[in-house]
């Protein structure tokens, strides 16, 4: 821990001598003290040892730039690369936005909390925001998608199971002959419908069916006149990494 001012003045020779140490250990420690020397050279070294900084002064001798940070306990150090240089804005220029995969932002830059649960989307036009869905309610969690086979509330791509209708599941209707027929033994012959006597008439068939409901893999289709409803569910648990924006201070 030594300071010096680096100018030797005249004196005697023991007073020289110990002048002349303490320059020589003030250069060797790199001026090395808590607070900065008081008196100051354009590109001097001061090892700031408040803080475990290693600084050199600018060209116009009126600020310190930091050159590299120490960890005395493990012994090691890493260089400055954003800290402040004589026109004030160092390498990457304030304002510049990044993303950093971790909580807090890095010493010199400030975390933006602008946009929160949103994808990332690169275009090559003008960069900006859009949607309304956030990120998680978009691909991590349910979505039931449901509409009508006879109706146009929802466009999807795909088949329901097959499903073979019983008798059971066959509307309860009667079908009717439209033409009279000839109702004698052996079988009746088919008429015309303009016959006429007691043995033309209309011939009517029951199907024998009851109605029943019957399911196609998602939903329940009614019995008689319907339409193919349809309801299900998914989630697409797409696997993500949380980042965050920080502007340059």
């Amino acid at each position: 821990m030594a300071e010096h001012d680096y100018v030797i003045a005249n004196q005697t020779f023991p007073s020289y001598r110990n002048d002349h140490n303490n320059s020589l250990s003030a250069i060797v420690s790199k001026n090395s003290k808590a607070t900065e020397p008081s008196t100051t050279y354009s590109y001097m070294w001061w090892y700031d040892t408040a803080n475990d900084i290693l600084k050199i002064r600018n060209a116009d001798n009126d600020a310190w730039i930091n050159f590299a940070s120490f960890d005395q306990t493990n012994d090691n150090f890493s260089l400055t690369v954003q800290d402040l240089t004589v026109n004030g804005q160092g390498s990457i220029p304030s304002g510049t936005k990044m993303l950093f995969q971790q909580t807090t932002a890095p010493t010199g830059w400030t975390k933006q909390t602008d946009h929160n649960n949103k994808a990332l989307r690169v275009v090559t036009g003008t960069a900006g925001t859009g949607g309304t869905n956030s990120f998680t309610n978009a691909f991590n969690s349910d979505k039931t998608v449901s509409g009508t086979t006879g109706g146009t509330g929802v466009t999807i791509t795909g088949s329901t199971g097959s499903h073979s209708i019983t008798q059971a599941q066959l509307p309860n209707i009667t079908l009717q002959t439209t033409q009279l027929v000839k109702m004698e033994t052996p079988p009746a012959e088919r008429g015309s419908s303009s016959g006429s006597g007691a043995t033309y008439q209309k011939a009517s068939v029951p199907l024998g069916g009851s109605n029943e409901g019957h399911s196609h893999t998602s939903g329940t289709l009614a019995g008689s006149s319907h339409t193919h409803s349809f309801s299900d569910t998914f989630n697409l648990n797409v696997q993500y990494v949380d980042l965050i924006i920080a502007e340059k201070d």
